[in-house]
């Protein structure tokens, strides 16, 4: 009997061993520590035993002591229960030399300001086109940088910030400076869309100002390839016929820049340089050339053909074919060669050079009025064929056989009077412009390139085909030298 009850007892206590044993055990989920505030060994002892596979890395704050305990990756924090072995980062604050980019997001320009401007960054605002974010806020950095990156002091960092986009086909097609009030502006659509043109201001800048001293509202929808003619309300009857809008403040005077400004308050396309006084724009009609479809801040005379004053024939319809060839008026073949724009007929001798030749009259009776058989063309200056120390200048000879072969081979050739130049000139020479079978060989010699253009009429008082001759002059140079021809190879 007793033996039975020691068999029991020893066995009870096995039991008892054995679930006490069970009890001490590993265990299979781990609680992680709070870490703040520990630096890198802290935090290796605070972990060590705790059965997990930790991995260490940097984050990059300045606002923090560095080295000190950052955060447990991903979502991981302080008292999360994990399972054992676990795979976790943990990451310690590192500080970088430099300056951080703000985030600028939502920020206007002046509230993006007052965060930079006590930051030791150089920075620009620069306009983007864009409907992501809202009108006239921030953007993104320029030159690829990005929010919360580090940078050198005093980097030069562009900041863009959003502005509407705007139809870049819509321009200023037409200039019209006339006498009296005959001012008209054109406005041309481009495009394939509609244009809204109460989104429009038609700006001046009178007399070199910095800012628009006039604004004339827009109002209506232009439609594709279609164009919008603003005139002065007194202009004359024929101008006002083209008119589909009417202003007595259209008062520009020739040193005046002419802008289109959208509704944002962007200057879109000008006519001039803002800030210049000068009369440049005076007495003449400005055509947008042909090829020229978007609108630009940068004015640049080349993308224009120039008429004479009064003229707006062309005003209705854009774009405008610029007249190929001139020649004279045959009423100035009625007036007499001594006087101004008068004309007489000659007979080629032979050429002393490329800019001069000489002539003989056909009637012996008109013979004074040339000052001399020798004339001297008007607006030209070739190369010098003689009185060079070694040899004629460059392209000198091949001037005066132009000039042989052109006048050689003339049916009729006539002198006409210059009123800028007069008569003749210092040497007792006859100064003329030279027209041979109705070219005037004057302006063919520039547009060979065997002459700059020096010619100039501030009153142009010669007009061939709607067209001053300065301008005619003007454009054979602006052709030698987009050609490479003569002096300008």
């Amino acid at each position: 009997m007793i033996k039975k009850l020691l068999l029991t007892l020893m066995l009870l206590f096995s039991i008892t061993l054995l679930i006490g044993c069970n009890n001490t055990q590993t265990p299979t989920e781990i609680t992680l520590p709070n870490l703040t505030g520990m630096n890198r060994d802290q935090v290796i002892n605070a972990l060590s035993g705790k059965g997990l596979q930790i991995s260490f890395d940097d984050v990059i704050d300045n606002s923090r002591p560095e080295g000190i305990f950052s955060h447990y990756s991903g979502s991981f924090v302080a008292g999360q229960t994990v399972e054992k072995n676990t795979a976790i980062t943990v990451f310690f604050v590192k500080h970088m030399a430099g300056i951080q980019l703000p985030n600028l997001a939502g920020k206007t320009v002046s509230e993006m300001e007052s965060i930079l401007v006590d930051m030791d960054l150089f920075y620009t605002f620069v306009e983007v086109e864009t409907n992501d974010v809202e009108e006239g806020t921030f953007f993104r950095y320029g030159s690829n940088y990005q929010v919360g990156q580090y940078v050198p002091e005093w980097s030069e960092i562009t900041i863009e910030f959003a502005t509407e986009p705007y139809n870049r086909q819509f321009i200023i097609s037409k200039y019209v400076e006339g006498s009296n009030n005959n001012k008209a502006i054109e406005l041309a659509n481009r495009s394939q869309e509609d244009v809204d043109l109460s989104e429009y201001t038609l700006v001046i800048f009178e007399n070199g100002s910095m800012t628009p001293t006039i604004e004339i509202p827009l109002s209506g929808t232009l439609a594709p390839n279609q164009v919008f003619v603003i005139t002065h309300t007194l202009a004359d009857a024929p101008l006002l016929a083209k008119a589909h809008m009417t202003t007595s403040e259209l008062t520009f005077d020739g040193n005046d820049t002419i802008g289109l400004k959208f509704k944002n308050g962007r200057m879109v396309d000008q006519l001039g340089t803002i800030g210049f006084a000068f009369f440049y724009l005076r007495n003449e009609t400005f055509v947008r050339r042909a090829h020229i479809t978007n609108n630009s801040t940068t004015f640049n005379t080349l993308d224009w053909d120039i008429y004479a004053q009064d003229n707006y024939a062309m005003l209705g319809s854009h774009p405008t074919a610029f007249p190929t060839s001139f020649t004279f008026d045959p009423a100035n073949l009625a007036i007499s060669f001594n006087l101004p724009g008068g004309m007489v007929q000659v007979n080629y001798d032979y050429a002393n050079d490329g800019d001069t030749s000489t002539f003989y009259s056909l009637d012996p009776e008109i013979a004074h009025f040339l000052g001399g058989r020798r004339v001297r063309f008007v607006g030209v200056d070739t190369p010098e064929v003689s009185g060079q120390p070694d040899a004629p200048q460059p392209y000198a000879l091949q001037a005066m056989e132009y000039l042989q072969n052109f006048l050689s081979n003339a049916t009729t050739i006539y002198l006409m009077h210059d009123p800028a130049s007069g008569n003749t000139e210092t040497y007792g020479r006859t100064l003329a412009l030279v027209w041979a079978d109705g070219v005037l060989v004057n302006v063919e010699i520039v547009r060979m390139g065997y002459s700059a253009a020096p010619y100039n009429d501030e009153q142009a008082r010669l007009v061939f085909n709607g067209v001053s001759l300065n301008r005619w002059f003007q454009r054979a140079e602006e052709e030698a030298k987009a050609a490479r021809r003569g002096i300008w190879s």
